[in-house]
């Protein structure tokens, strides 16, 4: 899972913005949010323009040069900040799997390229890439020619795809866990067109991609019934494939038209929940914004049930700060250029009983 990032130069962070994962506390209630150490679920609350969307682009950045996935529009325009004269942007993620580290830094100029690059397992340098300097240390990687890679490929990404690692070797092992949960990254946003990034985003038709699941369109009427929405669903073929019609009465329509914007938030956070085995990590900007509180407090409680997905929510609704959802160590403010967990914005030893959203409101959680 990831235990920790930072980045710095990166559009609204001018200075470094360090999101640590990595849980201090012992508290014992909630414990399923917390695996392996690790912050497993975890909520950022920011006001508007205090970079929440920009983070979740920031971490998805590593998609861009690491996968084949389809990557965020990103342009070079504005990528790094506008406070600084520098245009390097610098990128740390820190990654736990059972009982190793990995570490992977890169530096960037533009979106697509990689300037230099440095992975760590468990503190010891596997790849390095910087300038003249460009060295493997995996077993499996010994006759890797590096005559014929193009340097405006990422050096992790080149040896992945053109080595025969040693699965037996356990930094190989370690450095094929932290390729695989890099692919099977996800960002979406209900706000901006409903767009999905990273794992398994088809950027088709979401009714049809709906279709296609086994008993797709029967479990979304389910799943819409759950939320209190009793539409009446069918898969229909309108002769340029299938999609979803609604009854109503004695007659059937298209589903869309009758959607409002909530609806299609749900049924679009519907068709990848359904596709969940296929993530590690999920950034879901504003994932409520068209949500009502009791609707945003069960998809919280749906997705803190599935144990191995990590998920990062941002939203402005504190009616969702409750202990009897997440705990002081999993909210988050980000403010000013920094992100701290609750827990660490007070003197006061938070407790079970404590009233977070009322101590929320009352500015208990920012730094004088």
């Amino acid at each position: 899972m990831l235990a920790q990032f930072k980045v710095r130069n990166y559009k609204n962070f001018r200075d470094e913005l360090k999101f640590s994962l990595e849980s201090e506390k012992n508290y014992e209630f909630n414990q399923k949010v917390i695996r392996n150490g690790i912050i497993k679920d975890s909520i950022i609350i920011g006001y508007n323009a205090s970079g929440k969307t920009n983070l979740g682009a920031a971490i998805m950045d590593i998609i861009i040069h690491l996968t084949d996935k389809r990557e965020r529009e990103t342009s070079s325009l504005f990528y790094s900040s506008l406070y600084n004269q520098d245009d390097t942007v610098a990128f740390v993620y820190k990654f736990k799997f059972d009982a190793s580290f990995v570490e992977y830094a890169y530096e960037k100029k533009n979106p697509q390229q990689v300037v230099r690059e440095c992975v760590k397992i468990d503190g010891k340098k596997i790849i390095i890439n910087d300038e003249n300097t460009h060295i493997v240390r995996l077993k499996g990687s010994e006759s890797l020619n590096l005559d014929n890679w193009d340097h405006s490929i990422s050096l992790v990404k080149y040896v992945y795809a053109n080595t025969i690692l040693d699965k037996e070797d356990k930094d190989c092992q370690v450095f094929i866990k932290f390729i695989k949960f890099v692919n099977e990254m996800l960002w979406f946003s209900s706000t901006d067109r409903l767009k999905a990034v990273g794992a398994n985003t088809s950027g088709g038709n979401m009714f049809k991609d709906i279709c296609n699941l086994e008993n797709g369109v029967e479990n979304l009427e389910n799943y819409l019934r759950e939320a209190k929405l009793p539409f009446r669903l069918l898969k229909k073929d309108t002769g340029e494939g299938n999609t979803i019609y609604c009854k109503v009465g004695d007659r059937e329509v298209p589903f869309g038209p009758l959607m409002s914007s909530g609806t299609r938030a749900l049924v679009f956070l519907y068709l990848w929940y359904m596709q969940k085995g296929d993530f590690s990590f999920i950034f879901i900007d504003e994932f409520d914004a068209f949500y009502h509180t009791n609707l945003s407090i069960a998809v919280i409680r749906k997705l803190v049930m599935e144990e191995n997905i990590q998920v990062v929510f941002t939203s402005h609704n504190t009616d969702i700060i409750s202990n009897e959802l997440l705990r002081p160590d999993c909210y988050f403010i980000l403010d000013d250029n920094t992100i701290q967990p609750f827990c660490n914005l007070t003197d006061k030893s938070l407790r079970e009983a404590h009233n977070l959203q009322k101590m929320y409101k009352a500015g208990a959680f920012y730094e004088q």
